[in-house]
Formats: structure tokens, C-alpha cells, sequence
């Protein structure tokens, strides 16, 4: 578990913590708000969502950020919240079934990177977009929405098998 000050957080937690407030910043807000906020994703800008107080009385300052480099094809702003909104069903959806979480973590867990994906059909290819959750800054909790290749998840039988 992640240790922040002197308290561990679950990767639950931070599910729960990250699911709630890009729920509000992309789902639960104006239209015109939420469309800036993407905006600024896009030109590659962190945003800045809220400061949560943990249990142990400090506060934790969270950001979002949008990693596009294996995005294939074009994202609008309206394709964004749609699959904002999917990935964040699929993480409550997971939360609710009480089963363990899929997530890969640096050596430190200092980094989470959770894989339950959405997918994404552009005009030229499948993409799926995760979220992580990155912990390296003292006081700072970087939500990270990122897209990376599905081709890596497909089972070595699907992989074989030709066209």
C-alpha cells in the first residue's frame, strides 16, 4: 500500500477518491467546464480537481492529467466524457463486486496504474484508456487518464490466431 505521510492508503481507496472526483470535474458539471478542463488536458496541462483531507487530519492536492501518446486517431471533447463516463462505471462497477483489483504498481507504490479499461473506436483504430494514480509528490495525488495499446492485453491464443 502506498504510504502517504505516515497513513497507507488501499489502492481501494484511491479508486474510490479518483472515481468521485472526475465524476464531479467531467460528469457532474456544466458542459462548458467540463470542456475546458478537457482542453487543457489536451495541450497537455495537469488540472487541478480538489484537496482532500485523509483520515489523518493532512490534505492531499489532486490533479488529473490526459497521456495521449498511444492515443491512434482523434479525440473531441465529446468522445472524451463518453469514454470519461464509461471508464468510471467499469471502476465503480469493479469497486462494487468487492473482487480484488487489477493493478500494477512501481517498486516503491508510489504509482498505481489500474486496468480496468474503456474503449475507444476512433476513425482508424481501437484504443483503450486507463487511470492510474501517482503518488511521487509529497502532498499531491496526479490522476492519470491514459491511453495505451490494447494489442498488449490480447491473450497469446487470440494473438495466434490469423485474420
Amino acid at each position: 500500500m502506498p504510504l502517504y505521510r505516515k497513513q497507507a492508503i488501499s489502492a481501494e481507496k484511491l479508486l474510490t477518491i479518483s472515481v468521485n472526483l472526475l465524476h464531479q470535474a467531467f460528469g457532474d458539471t456544466t458542459r462548458l467546464l467540463a470542456k475546458r478542463r478537457f482542453q487543457y488536458l489536451e495541450n497537455g496541462k495537469s488540472v487541478y480537481l480538489a484537496t482532500v483531507r485523509m483520515d489523518d487530519g493532512s490534505e492531499l492536492k489532486v490533479n488529473v492529467k490526459l497521456e495521449l501518446s498511444e492515443l491512434r486517431g482523434k479525440l473531441n471533447f465529446s468522445a472524451f466524457r463518453q469514454l470519461a463516463a464509461q471508464l468510471l462505471a467499469a471502476c465503480a462497477q469493479q469497486l462494487d463486486s468487492k473482487q480484488p483489483l487489477n493493478t500494477f504498481s512501481d517498486k516503491d507504490e508510489k504509482r498505481w496504474v489500474y486496468l480496468i479499461p474503456a474503449l475507444y473506436q476512433s476513425d482508424t483504430a481501437l484504443n483503450m484508456l486507463v487511470m492510474g494514480a501517482n503518488m511521487r509528490q509529497p502532498g499531491e495525488l496526479t490522476l492519470e487518464l491514459m491511453f495505451v495499446d490494447p494489442v498488449q492485453f490480447q491473450s497469446q491464443e487470440r494473438a495466434a490466431i490469423p485474420g
